[in-house]
């Protein structure tokens, strides 16, 4: 490749870089974001993180929340994967927002370089895709890897599509890239929404070889797509391997009680697997979320949404004798979720290029892709789309196993743009050839693009600015001040004029965007120029709405981020405790939303939505109202508890059962539900052990007396030691949360194998023979070893691979798109 051949392409990694240090410009000057859910990862991940820092090694399991849980989704497991390396290219070696900005800007521009587009074009959709602003949106809430694998989607299509174009070869090689890096981003639901939209490409696909009697390049295709599926899913093997061992075990994997434990509301998971309809669906997007992706403020915003003091809402505060100032947030949101950061918002450039796409595009580009944001957009609306959710939900393999099925349109603005984008290419070639044509396919879309804006401005004169919830918020937000009635009023107002000015906003853009295609049409303007004017749109649309959710002032100092949860002296006064293994119980915060106590403590809370399975119903059967007995036997050995001002305080729970205990009797029951059930009827768990009956074989005729010692006397995350002493067998039960069996925890007496139960539905259990003895408890998965081996040998292949390909391709002709 000349000089000449590569400058266009060293320009746009220039012109990537220039946009990602002025959207971001803090970033590079020492500052970052708080992030809501980076805040809480933090305090969960405390644990593993401070074991790294020590061993140099990764613990995959940690006692910092939840009684105790395996690490593979605090921390994706990368062990082995060498396309950490790529992905850091990828990136730009940048962290922060201006990492995943530039990778999506990148591989959306290598995307379309690679299927034959112009340069310039591909830059402008570069734009269009990466600064979404449901992208900002996501990280400022910390959704940082269901971003990172949104930027990988470029890859993936493109080498679907390579490979569908006869070049077999490369469409394989960074097909096996861009699904590595995107297993590799951990986020799974994305990418199961993305797949959902390929088979539209399939079976478009296979109709175009059929009917030119070319299947046996369909069956290449299809075996280069498979191969690089495989290697993909070899990359991830640490990680997939560890997580699919623990699927069944976490709340995902189904119940393990046939009714719920928790005797108020849904049920979390059915028996046969995956989550309940109800539970899943609690984040659907409503009609109004649904006209947010073209007008943004059509829904409100997000739930705190900045406006200015001069607003309709504004100037009722002011006049209720409230004191504001020049802007505040206020609860303008009036969709169908229960709260949001912000809209979803796709683009008004983005809409126009997908109008676009509609009339110029290849039949089978229009199949795949516009099928594929129907269904996504579908899928978006959850249960306010009627019964296909409900079959898709029950026959959809793995489909179950998701939530908040409003985030499947994160997927689409790269569908959209991608469709206009292989529109416009094509519609290039045809106004070259056929200049009428093209004329007429350009009016259809126009009039298309022009009639949805002017349908979206309509539909406002339609709608209800209510929201179930106004008066109750607007009494929360004034402190009950004011007359209730007078200030809804007034926010309904606002609403309604925030909906038509980002309606006519939008329509606005969407007209910009068509005029350029038109001087474009006319000759007026080069297909540089009209590149870049749709670049220069794209990035003026976005940086307008994106400013009301990030800006410059956003940001703050890393040391200010960094520290942001501090001790309290009540969690001082805790830490001055030598025992390393002891936990608490934090009454000021929801055992489920608290990961701000896993900073200082081993938590009985925490923050997860694939908490374990056990653990989720001991918090909905006995935590959650504060059984004695349950709280005891999990060591329970401090409260955190509100005082005055909303001080914590300390105190010592004296009858915490300690690490370990040795019990009096066993009350051998049958079956999971009457296991549960025990815990609340058994008089003395301290003394009695509840064993299901299946573990019965492996404690024999064993006959205990609770006489004798056990103490912890090490510990680590991943390996704990305790010292015995008892002249007669006996029952020792830990309280250290059961995942097994066979899944990673093993258990030594003196060195020698010993045979690890389950007792109390969810502690580990252990018969000790009479004697000194030393019990060793180490966690090593053996998943996680092969794991490791197939990632490193799958990864270094791809890699490889790649660079072969794009060797071979050099000495190729290019195909086109």
């Amino acid at each position: 490749m000349t000089i000449k051949q590569l400058w266009p392409h060293l320009l746009a990694l220039v012109l990537f870089f220039l946009t990602v240090v002025v959207l971001f410009l803090p970033q590079f000057q020492g500052e970052s974001l708080q992030q809501g859910d980076i805040v809480q990862y933090r305090g969960a991940s405390r644990e593993l993180n401070e074991f790294r820092d020590q061993t140099g090694e990764r613990t995959n399991w940690t006692n910092a929340m939840f009684g105790g849980m395996p690490t593979y989704q605090i921390s994706a497991v990368s062990a082995g994967n060498q396309l950490t390396l790529a992905n850091q290219v990828f990136r730009g070696f940048l962290g922060g927002p201006a990492g995943y900005v530039f990778c999506g800007m990148l591989t959306f521009y290598l995307m379309m370089v690679l299927l034959g587009v112009n340069h310039w074009l591909a830059l402008a959709g570069a734009i269009a895709t990466a600064i979404a602003t449901n992208n900002i949106v996501l990280y400022e809430a910390g959704h940082v890897s269901k971003l990172g694998v949104i930027m990988y989607l470029p890859l993936v299509a493109a080498g679907v599509l390579l490979a569908f174009r006869s070049k077999y070869l490369l469409g394989g090689a960074v097909f096996a890239l861009g699904m590595g890096l995107s297993i590799l981003a951990n986020h799974p639901q994305m990418l199961y929404y993305f797949g959902l939209t390929l088979p539209f490409l399939g079976l478009a696909e296979l109709i175009r070889h059929y009917q030119q009697g070319t299947l046996v390049e369909f069956a290449k295709a299809m075996g280069a797509l498979l191969v690089g599926l495989a290697l993909a899913m070899g990359a991830g093997a640490s990680n997939l391997l560890t997580t699919s061992e623990y699927l069944p075990q976490s709340m995902r994997g189904g119940s393990v009680l046939s009714s719920p434990a928790a005797e108020a509301g849904a049920a979390q998971a059915t028996e046969a697997g995956g989550l309940d309809y109800d539970y899943a669906m609690q984040w659907s997007n409503g009609f109004k979320d649904m006209i947010a992706t073209y007008a943004p403020l059509a829904a409100g915003g997000g739930s705190g949404q900045e406006i200015e003091r001069d607003t309709d809402f504004g100037q009722a505060m002011t006049r209720a004798g409230f004191r504001l100032p020049a802007t505040f947030q206020a609860p303008l949101y009036h969709g169908s979720l229960p709260f949001t950061e912000g809209p979803i918002y796709l683009g008004a450039v983005a809409w126009a290029l997908f109008v676009f796409g509609l009339f110029t595009a290849s039949t089978t580009a229009r199949v795949w892709l516009a099928g594929g944001t129907a269904l996504i957009f579908l899928l978006s609306m959850g249960n306010n789309a009627g019964g296909i959710n409900r079959l898709l939900f029950d026959y959809l393999p793995l489909l179950n196993n998701f939530r908040t099925p409003n985030s499947a349109l994160s997927v689409s603005a790269f569908l959209m743009v991608t469709l206009g984008l292989l529109g416009m290419h094509r519609w290039i070639k045809l106004a070259a050839g056929d200049g009428l044509a093209a004329g007429r396919q350009l009016k259809f879309a126009g009039y298309t693009a022009a009639a949805l804006g002017v349908l979206v401005v309509l539909l406002g004169f339609t709608f209800d600015f209510t929201a179930a919830q106004d008066a109750a918020q607007i009494a929360r937000f004034t402190g009950g001040q004011g007359d209730v009635n007078q200030l809804v009023g007034a926010l309904e107002a606002t609403r309604s004029d925030f909906y038509f000015d980002d309606a006519m906003r939008s329509l606005l853009f969407v007209g910009l965007t068509y005029g350029a295609i038109y001087l474009l049409w006319k000759g007026s303007l080069s297909l540089t120029w009209g590149a870049v004017a749709i670049g220069i749109l794209a990035l003026a649309d976005f940086a307008g709405i994106n400013s009301r959710y990030l800006t410059h002032d956003d940001f703050q100092p890393n040391r200010v981020v960094s520290n942001v949860v501090q001790p309290s002296p009540a969690d001082q006064q805790i830490l001055q405790d030598p025992d390393p293994n002891y936990r608490v119980l934090n009454l000021s915060r929801p055992l489920d939303q608290d990961a701000f106590t896993s900073y200082f403590h081993k938590s009985l809370g925490g923050y997860s939505a694939v908490k374990m399975r056990r653990y989720q119903d001991l918090i909905d059967g006995y935590l959650a109202r504060r059984d004695p007995q349950v709280i005891n036997m999990l060591n329970t050995k401090y409260f955190l508890i509100p005082g005055e001002g909303g001080e914590l305080r300390a105190q010592q729970n004296p009858d915490a059962f300690g690490n370990a205990w040795l019990v009096e009797e066993i009350d051998f029951v049958q079956g999971a539900d009457a296991e549960f059930a025990a815990l609340g009827t058994v008089e003395d768990l301290r003394n009695t052990a509840i064993v299901e009956e299946a573990f019965a074989p492996a404690l024999g005729a064993l006959n205990p007396n609770g006489q004798g010692t056990i103490e912890l006397t090490s510990y680590a995350p991943n390996r704990l030691t305790y010292r015995f002493r008892s002249d007669s067998d006996q029952l020792a039960v830990f309280s250290e949360i059961w995942y097994g069996p066979d899944l990673g925890w093993e258990a030594t007496i003196d060195g020698q194998p010993a045979q690890l139960i389950r007792a109390n539905y969810a502690l580990r259990a252990l018969p000790v023979p009479a004697g000194d003895h030393e019990i060793v408890m180490t966690f090593a998965p053996s998943s996680y070893a092969f794991g490791r081996t197939i990632s490193l040998v799958c990864s270094v292949l791809i890699l490889f691979g790649v660079v072969g390909a794009l060797v071979y391709q050099y000495r190729s002709p290019r195909t086109s798109a």
